[in-house]
């Protein structure tokens, strides 16, 4: 029986210095998440003195805040997406963590390595010296990115370098307060991908006749799944910056986000599924020894079962009717097959099914917003008999 003690319960989101803030605004209450009042409060820290303070500066500056698709994108909606996200995407890595241990894939005496493991991701999501890097990058990003076209609302005068209290609070707290949330996202993803990389490197107790065909991995890439909102979000925000530079003459070319959407859909799919290829190796020697092993057993067997029905004299019907060799035979054929059809990496259709569809749902909403793509369906309809 194992006795050892119980491991601590691991959380991707909740730690660090932000989340300890949260919690004394009490914005979390754990076991709490809490995730739509955080949401609200940081969308009406980051967009609501947007309006606010270009009003008091001039009313045209408000009339062309409101036309800033890509700022009401950020804020309204990818923003909120990244918050809500948060304890999602921690459930699903929880129940992950979880598995590995409740299948027996990490077997007893392998349990403190894996603790130690758990115990190192836990002391990198707390880590403030990460969070603080992620902040100096979020505005070192910001000095180093092409400056924001001039804009009524932002700059005092067209074409000047002279914020408005409204440039101010976007340029200097909206704007890096997003892309901070990103970077702590990236962040977070590469502790989970470096616990995976250590635990891929354990003994791990696969079977090769599980009915997932992957050992009994096939929970991984659910729980990668989980991530399509953030992909979502960040799908969200790219589509509203390709639009804003059409719309402003900066891209000439037609659809001109077409190709940036599906290279996003394909680097976000490749980035969640990235970690997955870390179990490979095992997959591999696992699917061996499993071929081995069955195609001994299943020889044996069969020579037995041939001895005894074939090689012999003919049965009595009564002697066939419920025999159980039948039986063991084709039980034996199932798990055979199973072990041969074992993947050798930890693929799921419908998990990067959910992932290509959230980097591409922004896409729907800019072609049904491009009169170009309209047009020519309305001619296709039109030439239909």
């Amino acid at each position: 029986m194992d006795v050892s003690p119980p491991l601590p319960d691991f959380s991707l989101m909740c730690g660090g210095p932000l989340y300890g803030v949260e919690r004394r605004l009490r914005l979390v209450k754990p076991p709490q998440s809490l995730s739509g009042r955080r949401a609200l409060a940081f969308m009406l820290l980051a967009w609501l003195p947007l309006p606010l303070l270009a009003g008091a500066w001039s009313h045209d500056a408000l009339l062309a805040l409101f036309g800033e698709v890509k700022v009401h994108t950020e804020m309204l909606v990818t923003l909120p997406v990244l918050i809500v996200a948060e304890p999602y995407v921690n459930r699903r890595i929880q129940d992950a963590v979880r598995q590995f241990l409740a299948v027996r894939l990490v077997g007893v005496g392998s349990r403190h390595l894996f603790e130690v493991h758990l115990r190192q991701a836990i002391r990198l999501r707390d880590s403030g010296l990460a969070e603080a890097l992620i902040l100096v990058a979020a505005y070192v990003i910001g000095f180093l990115a092409t400056s924001e076209p001039a804009r009524d609302w932002m700059f005092t005068t067209p074409g000047g370098h002279t914020p408005t209290p409204a440039g101010w609070w976007y340029l200097a707290l909206s704007k890096p307060l997003l892309r901070f949330l990103m970077l702590r996202w990236f962040w977070r993803g590469l502790v989970w991908a470096g616990f995976l990389f250590r635990v891929s490197r354990l003994p791990l107790t696969l079977e090769p006749t599980h009915p997932d065909q992957m050992g009994g991995l096939g929970f991984l890439p659910i729980c990668q799944a989980s991530f399509a909102p953030v992909v979502f979000a960040l799908a969200a925000a790219v589509a509203a910056t390709v639009w804003e530079s059409e719309t402003h003459g900066i891209v000439g070319a037609p659809l001109p986000y077409l190709v940036p959407m599906l290279v996003l859909a394909v680097l976000s799919a490749l980035a969640v599924c990235a970690p997955l290829g870390l179990f490979t190796p095992q997959l591999v020697r696992a699917k061996r020894r499993g071929d081995f092993r069955f195609s001994a057993l299943a020889a044996a067997h069969a020579r037995r079962f041939e001895r005894k029905w074939f090689r012999t004299s003919p049965p009595a019907e009564k002697e066939i009717l419920g025999a159980p060799e039948f039986s063991s035979l084709a039980d034996l054929g199932t798990s055979f097959l199973l072990a041969r059809k074992m993947r050798l990496f930890l693929f799921d259709t419908r998990a990067l099914t959910g992932i290509v569809g959230a980097a591409l749902a922004p896409l729907a909403v800019l072609l049904i917003l491009d009169r170009e793509f309209l047009t020519v369906l309305k001619q296709i309809r039109e030439g239909l008999p």
